[in-house]
């Protein structure tokens, strides 16, 4: 092969490989975690798509064992179908990132010509060959822009996943506590149908004395089956509450025994103006200022699209049994007479109009959330403390006061049982509102995006 050649070939492979490493690598598309469940580890997708998606199963088993909060945290993190969702969404991102940074391929166009001649007394045309490398330069920054843009895009899936992650995290904390009230709720009724068996024994035995009558019998026989209605009422509300539990990292069913805490503490908040604040720090405003980068990342790519592209080619043209070669330069650009993108600017132009008026939505609507909440929150805490400081401490009062009086003079057997009633109701009140204030304050924190207990 002559030298020519040779230093064409060596050209060409130059081109090839020097085009082939100017990539753009995207960067991390994890935002910052914010403090809701900061401690517990979350699934991110690994950078390499997993042979057996069956694996995740192994990372957190389920402990048949009593499951305190930070246990159902780190399960539901790790295996909750609907997180793992959108963290390979975010891989997927950084996928398109990485495509949008690579240059076109160049084109190698190789032509061999040969023309017989039919006439016997002539001879036949040489084998020609013509080898012509192209190149497509995009210009205006075109692949930059297209970088910036998947970059933007994978940042927004980014905090769609952090936003989710605090959505799961806030979800099992409303379950978890839900467990928590059913299970005391539970105990509740079982004391209070313990109560009525043992004052039916009391009064069958009072009966056949003849202190009492057979009425105040069948009385208390009626309210025994009203409270194992109950019972089993509550019993079922604390099943259903275990399976939506342990639906929040994907179990079908339940193992774990019992869940423990402390439902009866009490956390104070800040003022409203506070939470406020705080809100504007939440993954919510983060991610609109996520999309209003995209949005310009957008433009300035639609506008970019707007300078034509260069092609260019270079090669060399020789006919066999000849030294001689003519070398090819091929120069093509086209000429935005007509189309300067004018439809895509504009479309990217109308797209942040759009984003600016949904983020001012978002956060009036965030605003609104947080406002209901807000008195939801406090409601609950002033009916949970006023229960637990007055109404229940009457209730037992009351009680004892007539259990005492029932053992010495057995009578007023309706006031006594209307009394252990009562009593009965108050707790299950007391319940109902420290899960109402716990739930609603898991609720505003998911919003705000960290503990409130720690705000200032």
């Amino acid at each position: 092969m002559p030298a020519s050649r040779i230093l064409t070939a060596r050209v060409v492979i130059g081109l090839t490989v020097v085009l082939g490493c100017l990539c753009v690598h995207a960067s991390d598309p994890w935002p910052e975690p914010r403090p809701i469940a900061l401690d517990t580890p979350a699934f991110r997708a690994p950078e390499e798509p997993p042979e057996d998606a069956a694996a995740q199963e192994s990372l957190a088993p389920e402990p048949e064992a009593p499951l305190a909060l930070q246990d159902a945290l780190a399960l539901a993190l790790m295996r909750n179908p609907d997180l793992a969702t959108f963290s390979w969404d975010v891989r997927a991102g950084e996928a398109r990132a990485l495509q949008a940074g690579k240059a076109p391929n160049p084109e190698l166009d190789i032509r061999l010509q040969q023309l017989g001649i039919p006439r016997a007394s002539a001879e036949p045309d040489d084998l020609r060959t013509r080898v012509i490398l192209s190149q497509d330069f995009e210009l205006g920054r075109k692949r930059h822009r297209r970088v910036v843009l998947a970059e933007m895009e994978t940042e927004l899936a980014g905090w769609d996943y952090e936003a989710k992650r605090i959505e799961v995290a806030t979800l099992v904390a409303g379950h978890f506590v839900a467990v928590l009230g059913a299970q005391r709720r539970v105990e509740s009724s079982r004391r209070f149908v313990e109560f009525l068996e043992e004052m039916r024994d009391t009064v069958s035995k009072l009966v056949e004395t003849g202190t009492m009558r057979n009425l105040e019998l069948h009385q208390v026989a009626r309210q025994v089956g009203l409270a194992r209605i109950d019972l089993q009422r509550a019993e079922n509300e604390l099943s259903a509450a275990r399976f939506r539990l342990a639906a929040t990292w994907g179990s079908q069913s339940p193992r774990f025994t019992e869940a423990v805490g402390d439902l009866g503490q009490l956390t104070p908040v800040p003022d409203i103006d506070v939470v406020l604040d705080l809100a504007q720090r939440s993954p919510a405003i983060a991610r609109w200022e996520a999309e209003l980068a995209r949005g310009q990342a957008a433009l300035a790519l639609a506008k970019a699209g707007r300078v034509p592209d260069l092609r260019v080619g270079a090669g060399v043209r020789w006919q066999e049994n000849q030294d001689d070669q003519d070398y090819l330069l091929d120069l093509e650009i086209s000429l935005p007479f007509f189309d300067r993108k004018q439809g895509e600017i504009r479309e990217a132009q109308y797209d942040m109009a759009r984003a600016q008026a949904a983020r001012k939505s978002a956060a009036a609507a965030g605003d609104d959330g947080i406002a209901e909440l807000y008195f939801q929150v406090t409601e609950s805490m002033a009916r949970a403390v006023t229960l637990r400081d007055e109404v229940v401490p009457a209730a037992q009062a009351t009680y004892d006061s007539l259990h005492r009086g029932f053992e010495v003079e057995p009578g007023n057997l309706d006031d006594f049982l209307d009394a252990r009633r009562d009593l009965a109701r108050a707790e299950s009140d007391h319940t109902v509102a420290l899960v109402d204030f716990h739930q609603s304050l898991a609720a505003l924190e998911g919003i705000v995006g960290q503990s409130l207990g720690e705000a200032e």
